[in-house]
């Protein structure tokens, strides 16, 4: 049930200049109301009292100016008897869980017996923490987070990023590329690099991994592969940085969609020609090896049909159609069963393969990698097409 409000109070103490994930606590408040009032559809602006302890000096005292902020409006003076719902600094809150917070309304009585702003600030403040305590601790970890004192930023940030996984991550994801890359998002975030200069950054890797595909040999295969898989881990740093600073836009979906394209597109053309330069194989094998790695390449490139160069103008409608949709799935299932069709849209998703072709590397086996890659394009090619028809 989405509750209706008529205002917000955040009281607001030395936590309010507390950075956690990038963002200072009071910023990170206001982008999370910013981002609950957009989710339901009201034009109306919500309207904020910040309400500081009153022992922080009127020049330390601060609002949000965020360019993100389209449906805030902060506003002076408490309201006596005004429907309000209170927030606190020391509030973390994952994306998209403000609503279990925006609870029962609470209205600001007229009391004698409360005669100066300290004793109003205590009264309020005391209502959070009742509630806090009555939420229970199942609430907390799932969608937000009390912050006793700064000592548990760490941990709290290790917390925010643990929920900023993907629903359709695969199980290499989950377990592995998932912590690692969360460890290198933990350090980004101290940094100014935002999510779209990330992934532009990180198409140097497969560039690099398809110079080294090319040599031909063992090495050049085994740490070509290695570099496609250190993209793969991360690749899921931009999401990360995304959910974490509120920085998701419209483009940022294409984008690495794109990236992710270009790496497959890369990995099967370096590994073609890098068998067509091996030693070990005759005139016609090698040119055989140039072909499968041609074919692979542009049946990737096909089977996203005439958008294939317009992802970044899509934006998140990329992610649909470069992903296994359920379009494709519902086809593969009509051939080959849903149950097969399922083990082998987690087995190929694309965390799982460049995991998988650094294995077969290191094993000596990188022209089964280039038939798995062949056997990949051209079936996902075909359910496409049927999918279409």
């Amino acid at each position: 049930m989405i509750p209706s409000f008529d205002r917000i109070i955040i009281l607001a103490d030395e936590s309010a200049n507390w950075k956690i994930s990038g963002l200072r606590q009071l910023d990170r408040l206001a982008l999370a109301l910013d981002e609950f009032a957009r989710s339901i559809s009201s034009q109306r602006k919500i309207d904020i009292v910040i309400f500081w302890h009153p022992a922080i000096a009127a020049e330390q005292r601060w609002q949000p100016e965020n360019p993100r902020l389209s449906r805030c409006q902060f506003v002076e003076g408490l309201s006596v008897g005004a429907s309000t719902r209170l927030l606190n600094t020391r509030l973390l809150v994952r994306r998209g869980g403000l609503e279990q917070l925006l609870g029962a309304a609470f209205s600001l009585e007229s009391d004698p017996a409360i005669a100066d702003e300290l004793a109003v600030w205590k009264k309020l403040w005391l209502g959070i923490e009742d509630r806090r305590v009555a939420a229970g601790s199942s609430t907390i970890n799932a969608a937000w987070r009390y912050l006793a004192n700064s000592n548990e930023i760490p941990s709290a940030e290790r917390w925010l990023l643990r929920g900023s996984g993907k629903s359709h991550d695969g199980f290499v994801s989950r377990y592995l590329n998932r912590p690692i890359s969360r460890a290198v998002s933990r350090l980004l975030l101290k940094t100014s690099m935002t999510p779209n200069r990330w992934t532009r950054l990180i198409t140097l890797i497969p560039l690099i991994g398809f110079l080294l595909l090319v040599r031909g040999d063992y090495l050049g295969f085994v740490t070509g592969a290695a570099l496609f898989q250190v993209h793969s881990i991360l690749d899921g740093c931009d999401g990360e940085l995304a959910r974490a600073k509120y920085l998701d836009s419209e483009k940022g979906p294409g984008l690495d969609a794109l990236g992710d394209l270009i790496a497959l597109l890369l990995f099967s053309l370096g590994l073609g020609f890098g068998l067509f330069r091996a030693a070990d194989a005759s005139s016609v094998v090698r040119w055989a090896f140039l072909g499968e790695g041609l074919l692979a390449f542009l049946f990737i490139a096909a089977r996203l049909g005439p958008h294939t160069l317009d992802l970044l103008h899509r934006g998140p409608a990329a992610v649909v159609s470069s992903e296994h949709d359920e379009s494709l799935r519902n086809s593969g299932g009509r051939i080959l069963g849903a149950h097969f069709t399922g083990w082998a849209f987690e087995l190929t998703k694309r965390d799982v393969v460049f995991l998988a072709f650094l294995v077969l590397a290191v094993l000596g086996l990188a022209r089964s990698i280039l038939h798995l890659l062949f056997v990949y394009s051209l079936v996902t090619l075909l359910l496409r097409h049927q999918s279409r028809r």
